[in-house]
């Protein structure tokens, strides 16, 4: 599951989005087309009713209008295994020259997706999952060209701090967490220990598992003002979604705004609350952005563009820039949703690493 995995939308957006996304499906039966022009583009997603999964979408689909191709959608539902079948599906009859930019939903999935996009010769990035033991350059290094993320620890750090400056250094704070399996969820409450480290005067006082959900945030933080009162003066909500959650249940003792609540992922809720002062920070990532430079990379190794085994480790294995988002630039990101740059191949292939925060380094996989 990923951080945005409960971002929802409103059912007359997701009805239209998921009707087009299914007739983008239809490009499966014209696989001669596209692979005559260099191949197909295919993504896998975990979901389709996210706001986070629907701007990573529009983000290949520019790559794919810039190229005159439709992607293929793939949706696992958060399954590895219903991810694995679809692409033994898809490349049953071959696919040359194919590009895929792909979450292969959990860790454990990642080494058997990677050598399903081998053997069928299937130029591969990954996204947000890796283990910390395999890396593209050790494992079908010549198909998997890169995978790449955003560092969930800074993002943690952002909100730590966030909240210690706001809370001039002092207070009791409490933590939801998301799947605790998942590198974003333990590697953004490593982040908060950071921040902690350097603001002692901050108290975690306990740390629960929301799983991403909104409905579960929301009754953590219901027990806690029954446990704490108004001893509790913070909360670091691991992504937007449960940090809605924790405002709406300050809201029902009036208390939003008050306890001082942090997010991640900069989706459109979180912007908007950041604005209205129900939330104090939250972190901006762009999965338009991340959509575009991932299925770009891929079609790049696929038409010979680059070659992966040439690549250092740092183009290979990277983070994707990301900033904190707090009342005083909120605005700048909040016209940033509303007109995405409209990415082409020829712009992101001009420098694919531009908008690197740099490799991922040793052990950030690695949940101890």
């Amino acid at each position: 599951m990923r951080p945005h995995q409960k971002a929802r939308i409103s059912a007359r957006w997701l009805l239209t989005t998921v009707g087009a996304w299914a007739m983008v499906a239809l490009s499966l039966g014209h696989a001669g087309a596209e692979e005559a022009k260099g191949g197909k583009l295919i993504i896998g997603i975990d979901e389709t009713a996210s706001e986070y999964w629907s701007e990573y979408m529009q983000g290949v689909k520019d790559i794919g209008d810039s190229l005159g191709k439709e992607p293929v959608v793939l949706t696992s539902n958060y399954q590895g295994d219903q991810l694995l079948a679809q692409l033994g599906a898809t490349y049953a009859t071959g696919c040359n020259q194919c590009a895929l930019a792909t979450d292969p939903s959990s860790n454990a999935f990642v080494k058997a997706v990677v050598n399903r996009y081998a053997k069928a010769k299937v130029h591969v990035v990954t996204i947000w999952n890796r283990p910390e033991n395999i890396h593209p350059w050790d494992t079908d290094p010549k198909y998997w060209v890169a995978h790449t993320s955003f560092d969930g620890v800074m993002s943690g750090y952002y909100q730590g701090m966030a909240l210690c400056k706001a809370l001039n250094g002092k207070g009791k704070i409490a933590a939801i967490q998301g799947v605790p399996s998942t590198p974003p969820a333990f590697q953004r409450i490593a982040g908060l220990k950071k921040a902690l480290k350097e603001c002692p005067g901050l108290e975690l006082v306990d740390t629960q598992v929301g799983e991403w959900q909104e409905t579960k945030a929301q009754n953590i933080t219901r027990t806690w003002m029954a446990r704490y009162g108004d001893q509790l003066q913070g909360i670091f909500a691991s992504n937007d979604a449960m940090g809605r959650g924790a405002v709406a249940a300050l809201k029902e003792k009036g208390l939003n705004g008050k306890v001082l609540v942090t997010g991640s992922d900069g989706s459109n809720i979180g912007l908007e609350m950041v604005k209205s002062g129900d939330m104090l920070a939250t972190v901006w990532n762009d999965p338009v952005l991340q959509g575009a430079v991932s299925m770009s990379l891929a079609y790049a190794a696929a038409i010979g563009d680059i070659d992966p085994e040439k690549l250092t480790h740092a183009q290979r294995d990277f983070y994707i820039k990301q900033d904190v988002v707090t009342k005083d630039n909120v605005d700048k990101y909040l016209e940033m949703k509303k007109n995405a740059p409209k990415y082409t191949y020829a712009d992101i292939k001009k420098d694919f690493w531009k908008d690197s925060a740099g490799q991922i380094p040793e052990g950030a996989n690695d949940n101890k």
